[in-house]
């Protein structure tokens, strides 16, 4: 699955991370690497054929303002891009299961997040991206 979308706080919840504790959260996963002019590129090479997500983070006022998905990620990559955004750890469990509307996980991911589907126009839920990218994958 191409994605191509924008994760913002919604509205009412502004996010406390930082660009810099982004990093600090993902740099030691493989394949991510960032640069920090804001970007960063993360290659999953547990999947066949890999992975690769592209994305830019932009900040305002040491706090994240939103960050620009593009590319092919798997469903972990995306729960651990969600999860980090919001400064929440994950759970073991999580990695093992089956992306759903109706876990806890998601449900809290979609009152903190709001994801804009650019090359379609749509406001969706972090939990709906990876529902599409379970189904893709």
């Amino acid at each position: 699955m191409n994605l191509f979308v924008q994760i913002y706080p919604q509205p009412e919840v502004p996010c406390s991370q930082s660009f810099e504790g982004l990093v600090e959260a993902m740099q030691g996963l493989p394949g991510m690497y960032f640069e920090m002019d804001g970007s960063f590129v993360w290659v999953d090479h547990a999947c066949n054929p890999a992975k690769q997500m592209d994305a830019m983070v932009y900040d305002r006022d040491g706090r994240l303002a939103y960050v620009e998905v593009k590319g092919d990620c798997s469903p972990y990559q995306w729960l651990l891009l969600c999860r980090a955004i919001c400064m929440l750890p994950v759970e073991s469990s999580e990695l093992l299961s089956k992306p759903s509307e109706s876990s806890p996980s998601w449900a809290t991911l979609d009152k903190l997040l709001r994801i804009h589907e650019v090359s379609l126009g749509n406001w969706v839920t972090a939990s709906h991206v990876a529902d599409l990218l379970a189904k893709a994958n």
